[in-house]
């Protein structure tokens, strides 16, 4: 992944405006409350977590991706904005991580994945890892776009 991704995390958000039709919908269509922490796996660029910080201020967001080029365009993206004291990122593999050891938690209240899917060929495994990493709560929140969907 790093090599794919070693130049084209310069150009990326902006090469897939309209490619990636579904992220600022799945976004809005989050809706936090205060305190609650969101999961992006498959974070990219940041540009997921940037725009859901500014939106819910009273949340917290997290973010793993398994390509160390794009973590460092999504810190760069959240330090240049200020958001570094309410997004973590960190590397980690969509289809087993432990939240404890990266973050200090064991669950989340949202776990978010966008288009990443595509990328991973045991997209099933990271379905079931982000499952396994929400909180118990009467309605569960697992939100996925993909290519040719909006979420």
């Amino acid at each position: 992944m790093n090599r794919m991704y070693r130049r084209q995390r310069h150009i990326y958000d902006g090469t897939r405006r309209y490619y990636l039709l579904g992220r600022d919908r799945l976004i809005t269509g989050l809706r936090p409350g205060a305190g609650a922490s969101v999961l992006e796996i498959g974070c990219g660029t940041g540009r997921n977590l940037v725009l859901a910080a500014r939106l819910y201020p009273a949340a917290r967001f997290f973010g793993i991706d398994v390509s160390t080029e794009m973590l460092t365009s999504a810190m760069t993206a959240i330090s240049r904005r200020g958001l570094t004291d309410r997004i973590r990122t960190a590397y980690g593999d969509g289809t087993g991580f432990d939240p404890q050891t990266l973050f200090g938690m064991q669950s989340f209240d949202h776990v978010t994945i966008s288009y990443s899917l595509s990328m991973i060929p045991d997209w099933r495994r990271v379905l079931e890892e982000a499952a396994s990493h929400l909180k118990p709560a009467v309605v569960y929140t697992l939100s996925i776009s993909k290519p040719g969907t909006i979420a």
